[in-house]
């Protein structure tokens, strides 16, 4: 009887050593069948989206350094005052100093003007003064007679 397990359990040996031995068969198949598989590494579609990106930076940089360029000019270009306005007050300033000018003549003059005025004033009060006595000439003989007192009075004193 102890032989009869030992067959069975060789048996089973033997059975499962060929499942093995057959696994291992395929093995070497599939390995076969790997090494003659070649691979190619293929980076083309990599490059070719680098290239891209990097030509769309190249673009995006020119644009901006066109952009950058165009404020430079502008700024180099910009004053803080225009030059309408800078005229304009260097004209206002102008005006305002022969103004000044022209005041400062017209008040060292003032003194004469005052003179003048002053004997053109008596010259046209004696003519006035002529004109109406000569309009009422008992006026003046009152006048006359007033003068001679105001003398007489002030020569007393």
């Amino acid at each position: 009887m102890g032989y009869k397990k030992l067959d069975e359990v060789m048996e089973l040996l033997t059975d499962e050593l060929d499942g093995f031995n057959k696994s291992i068969s395929r093995l070497e198949r599939l390995t076969q069948n790997v090494d003659n598989i070649s691979i190619k590494p293929d980076t083309s579609d990599i490059e070719y989206l680098l290239k891209e990106h990097l030509n769309s930076e190249k673009v995006k940089t020119l644009r901006l350094q066109e952009s950058i360029d165009d404020i430079m000019e502008q700024i180099s270009k910009a004053r803080l005052i225009p030059k309408l306005n800078l005229g304009l007050l260097f004209l206002i300033w102008l005006i305002s100093l022969v103004i000044i000018g022209y005041l400062a003549f017209k008040v060292s003059r003032i003194d004469d003007i005052q003179k003048r005025a002053f004997a053109d004033g008596g010259q046209q009060v004696i003519h006035e003064l002529r004109d109406y006595f000569d309009q009422y000439p008992e006026h003046y003989k009152d006048y006359q007679q007033w003068i001679k007192q105001k003398d007489s009075i002030s020569n007393q004193k």
